[in-house]
């Protein structure tokens, strides 16, 4: 099949294994936690309702600290499995009526559709 990255790194937002997150081959952005163990859950909250619109990620139902705000208004999602014989499965995928994301004061926005730079405390 096709990789993800095929058509363009600059309408991907991709959140790799180790926990880093990435968008228009920019820089990686450290500080989310890996999902590199069996049973782990990871989801993605996609709030198409907010303005703007935001994607916050969740690890064991633990809001992650890095989440991405001005999504475009049509979105896909791509699972992509880099090793041989890994596999993921979709639990739900499902409408909330209230977000359940407070991105709260240590958490940090990155832009869709900029380059992105690693967030330091002394900025």
């Amino acid at each position: 099949g096709e990789n993800p990255h095929a058509r363009g790194w600059e309408k991907i937002v991709y959140y790799r294994k180790m926990g880093d997150i990435g968008h228009n081959g920019g820089n990686w952005v450290v500080g989310n936690q890996p999902f590199i163990f069996a049973q782990q859950n990871v989801a993605m909250e996609l709030n198409m309702d907010s303005n703007p619109r935001t994607l916050t990620f969740f690890v064991n139902n633990e809001e992650q600290q890095n989440y991405v705000t001005n999504i475009p208004q049509v979105v896909r999602f791509w699972a992509y499995c880099w090793n041989l014989n890994t596999q993921f499965k979709i639990n739900k995928f499902e409408y909330l009526s209230t977000p359940t994301a407070k991105h709260g004061e240590n958490t940090h926005a990155y832009e869709y559709g900029t380059t992105w730079k690693k967030y330091c405390s002394i900025q």
